[in-house]
């Protein structure tokens, strides 16, 4: 019997990457299983057959190349990659339709997030997550979230306890092994404090604008560097213009070159699961400062909640502690992964 996954549409870097690291961690367990609407984008991903494609990546060709597959496979277990209030009511839905258990990956806060926007846009999102991605949770068999924090959401939103289980996202840690480190033109006599996601508000770059000055002001050996794309630029006061660089988006196989750069990475987005590039500084030995926001905590020590903590931590961040990724390494968590999938798969076999 095989374990499915389904991506649907989606193809972007992170969402191969968890695809990949997945199928690294069930190897040996049973058939791997793809269902996606883009084959092609998932050529680099060991261990999966996949199936769908033809064209279209909506959400109606979604639901079509997971009927198409169902009507001629009988998984042992399907769960969804990403997008849990959509994705997590397709797949719970179809799966319970052709008699096949699912499992929901709760990626992100997203019961929490329609809070952080007003307006039409924090009623469509209350009105995505809070209703329509509650639908999961009374069809799925059993469900994954990426902390305590994220377990405890899904508990409050009436999944059962017992069928709650906590596995966070995996790194390869050979990504972030040798020594290059990415050429950004920075003064030699400054740190590099490193930005690494879309530059947007909810990614916090309002806590850069508001605080910038005096973090400056006490630390004028920092240099803030950007890596990624921009909804808008932090507006700062002339005088440290200088002290940013905005390199823009870089192809994901650079991102550990900037990290190793980087004498640390701040990141203080809004919202969060358990944030990768969090994951990922601390395989490449830089040290992080986030904030605590969803499960950030259980991956580090070293989170804010207000701007104050936020310019403490950054004016004296190299006191601060370097923390343990290896509980994150595909190796550490596989026997986990391994664990939840076989159940299915001894159960069927």
């Amino acid at each position: 019997m095989a374990i499915c996954l389904f991506a649907g549409g989606a193809t972007a870097f992170n969402v191969r990457r968890t695809v990949d690291n997945w199928g690294r961690m069930l190897e040996g367990t049973d058939e791997l299983h793809l269902v996606t609407c883009d084959p092609e984008a998932f050529g680099d991903v060991a261990g999966f057959e996949t199936f769908g494609g033809g064209g279209g990546t909506g959400r109606r060709r979604e639901v079509e190349v997971l009927r198409s597959y169902l009507r001629t496979h009988h998984p042992a277990v399907i769960a969804h990659v990403t997008q849990p209030p959509i994705h997590g009511t397709i797949v719970g839905a179809l799966a319970r339709r052709h008699g096949v258990p699912s499992i929901y990956r709760y990626a992100g806060d997203r019961f929490y997030q329609f809070r952080l926007h007003s307006g039409a846009k924090r009623v469509a999102l209350y009105g995505l997550n809070n209703v329509v991605g509650r639908l999961p949770l009374h069809l799925s068999d059993r469900f994954v979230a990426l902390g305590p924090h994220g377990r405890g959401r899904l508990v409050a939103y009436g999944a059962r306890p017992d069928r709650v289980c906590v596995l966070p996202p995996s790194v390869d840690p050979a990504r972030f092994e040798g020594d290059r480190r990415a050429d950004v033109d920075v003064p030699a006599d400054r740190r590099v404090v490193l930005f690494l996601g879309r530059i947007s508000r909810l990614k916090g770059v309002g806590t850069i604008e508001r605080t910038i000055d005096e973090v400056l002001a006490r630390r004028p050996d920092l240099h803030f560097v950007f890596v990624g794309g921009e909804e808008r630029r932090p507006e700062v006061p002339p005088e440290y213009e200088d002290h940013l660089t905005f390199v823009g988006r870089v192809p994901p196989e650079e991102v550990p070159a900037y990290l190793r750069r980087a004498d640390v990475l701040a990141h203080p987005s809004l919202t969060e699961g358990v944030p990768r590039a969090v994951l990922e500084a601390l395989f490449a030995r830089t040290p992080v400062i986030a904030r605590d926001v969803g499960d950030t905590a259980s991956v580090t020590g070293n989170t804010f909640r207000s701007d104050r903590e936020f310019v403490e931590l950054l004016c004296s961040f190299e006191d601060l502690p370097l923390d343990d990724p290896t509980p994150f390494s595909v190796d550490s968590l596989r026997p986990k992964y391994q664990t939840l999938f076989t159940y299915y798969t001894d159960r069927t076999s």
